[in-house]
């Protein structure tokens, strides 16, 4: 999966780059200062910033479990520059799990 940090989107860009078939989440920031601590769906308090990815993040079942941890998800994705890159098909699937 390759995904985009970026600024906190607000709703009109979340519409849209929805509408291109993407996925938009919100990052919480740690409790110990300028750290992102985990990926949801909405953020209301401690809202840091916003991820776009290629893909749909499987987020946990339960209110209270309803998130990812970034450290965890970044270790096993990719990162990328643009949202175009998010756009751009890999010819090949062994590129893209690089």
């Amino acid at each position: 999966m390759k995904y985009f940090v970026t600024h906190i989107l607000d709703k009109d860009e979340r519409i849209k780059y929805e509408n291109m078939g993407l996925f938009c989440y919100d990052l919480r920031e740690s409790d110990f200062g300028n750290e992102i601590a985990t990926i949801e769906k909405r953020v209301l308090v401690n809202r840091i910033g916003s991820m776009i990815t290629n893909k749909e993040i499987k987020l946990g079942d339960k209110p209270n479990n309803d998130y990812v941890d970034y450290n965890e998800f970044v270790s096993h994705n990719k990162s990328v520059n643009t949202v175009n890159e998010l756009l751009t098909k890999n010819k090949s699937k062994n590129m893209e799990e690089r």
